[in-house]
């Protein structure tokens, strides 16, 4: 069993769901933009603050936490840091969770190119973190050395649609607000 293609073929669904939820508003106009920020901030930090507490994680290369490059973005657009969900727990899996959030950061480049093709000026520290790193490819590595076995891609898989899904609901939440 590759867990790098189980990962893929089981949440593609909610990978899909998110992509067309996050382009209902252009995301290169200024409140698409912000919003996508705010998505983000509403899950990413929870996220991460599990995943740097655990000693597996510590075992990817480089720096992958990208929190503060979000915060800068944010501070730079006059937004608040807004309340996150909890998107881990103890039975969550590393591999799972950073399966989801470095393909976030491989969607990164195509969404810089989005924005200069529509000429936008929009701070992009946190697009731009990791950039030149070769982050997919050392992750890709690290999760071929991950176990595979039957329990750990089943841990793997529930915590990346989870965490599929609070990224789904920051959308419809930032979507509630919009709309009052």
């Amino acid at each position: 069993m590759e867990l790098l293609a189980e990962l893929r073929n089981n949440t593609s669904d909610l990978h899909q769901r998110l992509d067309r939820a996050v382009s209902r508003t252009p995301f290169a106009s200024p409140e698409g933009y912000q919003r996508f920020l705010l998505m983000h901030a509403r899950v990413l930090p929870q996220a991460e603050r599990w995943l740097a507490a655990q000693p597996l994680y510590a075992t990817l290369p480089g720096d992958r936490l990208r929190t503060a490059a979000l915060a800068r973005d944010l501070e730079a657009l006059a937004l608040s840091m807004p309340a996150g969900a909890c998107v881990a727990g103890n039975s969550s899996s590393v591999a799972g969770l950073a399966y989801v959030l470095e393909g976030s950061r491989l969607g990164a480049r195509y969404l810089l190119g989005q924005l200069a093709k529509a000429g936008a000026s929009y701070p992009v520290a946190f697009l731009r973190h990791g950039e030149g790193e070769n982050h997919w490819t050392s992750f890709r590595a690290w999760l071929a050395a991950q176990p595979a076995n039957q329990s750990a891609v089943a841990t793997a898989v529930t915590s990346a649609r989870a965490l599929f899904d609070a990224y789904l609901e920051a959308v419809c939440h930032l979507e509630g607000e919009q709309a009052q």
